[in-house]
């Protein structure tokens, strides 16, 4: 039995292996989350910026064992993510899984963050999120099912000093992913929000901001809050058809999440307290560099 692809026309059989999207797949919980596709047999279609990047992760998926295909993408261009997904399915056959992984942090006062800044951030990490999730949505609708993950963040869910644009472009996915859960049931496509708290990624390299993020950085590792991008990945894959509406990771980032619920007044209490830790290893920051 033979499928037709959405372009080209040519056949595909239908024993094709499941294939999974990745953005943001250069690097962090992309990478770690196309890998674990890849032990398991799957085709995974990569999309990402950086191509020297991109094509290393997708040897990397090979060798591991599955199939890879490398498409240079910059999310916040809508065509770009339709060709990404259009891509997979010339490729491949079709589409079971999509991750909207890709973003960038942006650090500082809400009040010091420039009009641009704000548009750009919003551009990669929620706009180009919605055209994965749209230009998935279309294919995985005429399929007859799949699964999308869209990855936000615990400040998503309760918004944090010094990352009030981040905080603001992750709340929209939430909000975004809430609304299309429940849209996407009667043609069963699962949508999962996915919300990691602080992983050990290049996240710090790409924040974005007049700030230095040297002190943001420290105060979390003396709390040691940051995890691993590959305990995210074993649990997007290991609940890929399930349905599970969304996923918090880490302990702390459950306690802020059930605080920011039950009491906003305690949760603003906690917040205050990271700020005025934040300044001071800021300041101490500046006055080792100054000393050196």
């Amino acid at each position: 039995m033979v499928v037709r692809t959405a372009r080209g026309g040519h056949d595909v059989c239908m024993n094709r292996k499941q294939t999974a999207v990745i953005t943001g797949a250069s690097s962090g919980i992309g990478k770690a989350t196309a890998l674990a596709y890849a032990r398991r047999g799957w085709a995974v279609v990569l999309g990402a910026r950086r191509k020297e990047h991109l094509e290393e992760v997708a040897d990397q998926c090979r060798k591991a064992g599955g199939e890879a295909l490398a498409v240079v993408t910059d999310v916040a261009v809508e065509e770009q993510v339709q060709n990404l997904v259009r891509s997979a399915v010339e490729a491949f056959g079709g589409l079971d899984v999509m991750v909207n992984n890709a973003g960038f942090g942006h650090y500082g006062r809400v009040h010091e963050v420039g009009s641009e800044d704000m548009r750009h951030i919003f551009d990669v990490n929620f706009h180009g999120l919605f055209y994965g999730c749209k230009a998935a949505a279309g294919v995985m609708i005429r399929k007859g099912g799949g699964h999308i993950f869209n990855v936000s963040s615990v400040i998503g869910k309760r918004g944090s000093p010094f990352n009030g644009a981040y905080s603001a472009s992750k709340f929209a996915v939430c909000g975004l992913t809430e609304s299309m859960r429940v849209e996407m049931r009667s043609y069963n496509v699962n949508v999962t929000l996915v919300c990691p708290g602080l992983t050990r990624t290049e996240f710090f390299g790409n924040v974005r901001g007049r700030t230095s993020s040297e002190g943001y950085q420290s105060s979390f590792v003396r709390l040691r809050t940051m995890m691993d991008p590959q305990k995210v990945a074993r649990k997007i894959v290991a609940i890929t058809g399930r349905k599970v509406p969304q996923v918090v990771f880490t302990p702390g980032g459950k306690f802020l999440v059930l605080a920011a619920s039950l009491s906003p007044r305690f949760a603003d209490w906690l917040m205050k307290f990271y700020h005025d830790d934040l300044l001071r290893r800021q300041e101490q920051t500046q006055a080792t560099r100054q000393g050196g």
